[in-house]
């Protein structure tokens, strides 16, 4: 063991010196852009000095608190400002795409398709066309077949839903190397509503995005559709004169007491049969005119009293179906066993109801109004037939003010307001414009209230939202706004 005295004395370090050595030794590059850089000064003894490739602004005590001058301005733009750089880019937008479409999807926001994803048989692999124009396919196709959509263009995704509530979800994947290589995936699933309808407006959604859906045969075959229930309501006819007339008023009342029974049940799948059931017998193309007469008459009116009416007969108030009509319509709900309910205000009430329960009421409330459209049409086409001395606008009139006396509403009101709703709620706008229509055109007293209700510019919105999304919404708010403009005759209606 070494005692203090046998220590080595270590001559100081001058470091400055060993730094220029290690400097010199490694010769690393400078003068690199965008990298620190370790530079000797213009005087060698102060050893090397660590400065940044880029420079950094000017002090104000080199400035001596004088501003910077243009040169010395030129000279920092190179610093680098964090917060500026942050700023911009949060402040960035990618370059707008001429939306020539109602869903805009670029190219780089398609995702992949998840590991373990099992993709559904209703795909389609689209290989010659980019993002935008699969969407651009999509939603006109989408707009000609009168489908309500919500379009994501950030995640691009689909929801759709149906005239006949078949509510559709689609995705746009990107595909990749091995499973999908170089095709964009178009995949379309069912979430509620008929198999069989979905899978048709499924088929024409996925031609669309591969570009094989021609709009003149789809408008074609409707037109085939609309003509071929023409001649089926025409053998309807036919068979009813041939048939005995007793038979076949006691197979439409049977009808509407099984309707009016389903109706009041507190199951959400018995009102909604009760529903369809209605829609079904006040459609002439589907049960013939005479039982679309009478359950019309029930709709309206409320009875099916006339001059061949006798005291055997079932009595259809009793069945409350024009309560429960109103109710769904006017407060978008029935009450406990299917009475009419006036006490709910579905503007506060909505938002505390449970989903499913408010998507049932919302449902049943498009079917009331497909009910009232339906039957105010047979009033119109086969006013001959109501069996009743009054006129159509008579009828008309009798009508509106027997349903604001039961709700205590105004129904044109009512109606004008679903119209309202024509970008969220297509659907009910289009039924709401057609039963407007209808009243337009049998009463001029229905039109000079609804022009008081600024009906002109609310019929003027619904058809320009028709013409961007909805082509049947288009179709019947030209026709409600040919009715309303109808001139007055001098007349007095009874």
């Amino acid at each position: 063991m070494s005692s203090t005295g046998d220590r080595t004395e270590y001559a100081p370090i001058d470091r400055k010196t060993e730094a220029t050595k290690i400097h010199s030794k490694t010769s690393l590059p400078a003068n690199i852009e965008g990298v620190a850089a370790v530079t000797s000064d213009s005087c060698p003894e102060r050893g090397p000095i660590f400065r940044s490739a880029v420079r950094r602004p000017y002090s104000i005590a080199e400035r001596r608190g004088t501003p910077l001058t243009s040169q010395q301005e030129d000279n920092d733009e190179n610093v680098i400002n964090k917060e500026l750089f942050l700023e911009t880019v949060e402040s960035f937008q990618p370059p707008a795409i001429a939306a020539t479409s109602n869903w805009v999807v670029r190219n780089e926001s398609l995702r992949c398709v998840p590991n373990y994803y099992p993709l559904e048989k209703s795909s389609r692999f689209v290989s010659d066309a980019s993002a935008t124009e699969i969407a651009n396919r999509i939603s006109e196709s989408c707009r000609i077949m009168s489908v309500q959509a919500m379009f994501d263009g950030q995640l691009a995704t689909a929801s759709l839903r149906t005239a006949e509530h078949v509510d559709i979800h689609l995705s746009l994947w990107q595909g990749l190397a091995p499973r999908y290589p170089n095709c964009i995936i178009v995949e379309a699933q069912r979430r509620r509503g008929d198999a069989v309808v979905f899978h048709k407006y499924c088929r024409n959604l996925l031609d669309a995005a591969q570009g094989d859906f021609d709009t003149r045969t789809f408008d074609k075959k409707e037109q085939f559709d609309s003509k071929f229930t023409h001649v089926a309501s025409e053998l309807l006819e036919e068979k009813e004169l041939t048939s005995s007339g007793c038979s076949e008023r006691d197979n439409s009342l049977f009808a509407l007491e099984i309707a009016a029974g389903l109706l009041k049940k507190d199951r959400m799948d018995a009102r909604q049969l009760g529903m369809e059931s209605l829609c079904l017998l006040t459609d002439p193309t589907r049960t013939g005119s005479e039982t679309a007469l009478l359950a019309s008459r029930v709709v309206l009116m409320g009875s099916i009293h006339d001059e061949n009416a006798d005291d055997n007969d079932l009595l259809p108030e009793e069945l409350g179906i024009r309560e429960a009509i109103l109710s769904l319509i006017q407060f978008r709900r029935l009450g406990e066993g299917g009475e009419f309910s006036s006490s709910y205000d579905s503007d506060d009430d909505d938002t505390n109801a449970h989903p499913e329960e408010e998507q049932h009421n919302c449902l049943l409330h498009n079917l009331a109004l497909a009910v009232m459209s339906n039957a105010l049409e047979v009033l119109k086409t086969y006013s001959t037939k109501m069996g009743s001395k009054k006129s159509v606008a008579s009828l008309t009139n009798s009508f509106l003010d027997e349903s604001n006396d039961m709700s205590n509403r105004d129904l044109l009101r009512t109606l004008l307001g679903g119209l309202e709703q024509a970008k969220d709620k297509p659907h009910d706008a289009r039924l709401s414009a057609k039963c407007l229509k209808c009243l337009f055109q049998a009463s001029q007293k229905a039109r000079r209230k609804a022009r008081n209700l600024n009906a002109k510019e609310i019929v003027a919105t619904a058809l320009d939202i028709g013409k961007r999304t909805h082509v049947k919404l288009e179709t019947e708010t030209e026709k409600l706004m040919t009715a309303l403009q109808q001139p007055d005759s001098d007349e007095e209606e009874d």
